[in-house]
């Protein structure tokens, strides 16, 4: 709830920050919860699981929901258990708080080209030949 209204959790408004970035966010969060992590590291997990998926853009070859969607969600679980692992290792402090990387994704999903935005009219949908 705190994507959808803050920013957005679709890639046709934000690019694929919008959708993998923010499942890797919620995912993070959840793992931490579930291991045993405080509120404050399971804020600290979703934050860092956004942070390193802004700018993300959603740029699918051929318009298919294939390549390079299925690598970037796997990554996206993978950056998930490693935010949880961070956030578990730390006391849940940090510099940046999820409220400010929900806004910075808010700008970054405005100012991306609409090209970028699940169109493939840009990225790797107008680089990789289909075949």
């Amino acid at each position: 709830m705190l994507y959808k209204r803050g920013a957005s959790i679709s890639a046709a408004e934000m690019g694929c920050q919008g959708e993998v970035g923010v499942a890797c966010s919620m995912s993070a969060a959840a793992f931490t919860a579930v291991m045993g992590g405080t509120p404050a590291q399971v804020e600290n997990a979703a934050e860092i699981g956004m942070e390193h998926n802004l700018g993300l853009t959603c740029d699918p070859v051929d318009g298919l929901v294939q390549i390079p969607c299925i690598e970037r969600n796997a990554l996206g679980a993978v950056k998930a258990v490693t935010a949880a692992q961070l956030a578990l290792q730390g006391d849940g402090s940090h510099r940046v708080s999820l409220d400010q990387v929900i806004e910075t994704m808010r700008q970054t999903g405005q100012d991306m080209m609409s090209k970028y935005k699940e169109t493939s009219q840009g990225g790797l949908a107008v680089n990789v030949p289909v075949c």
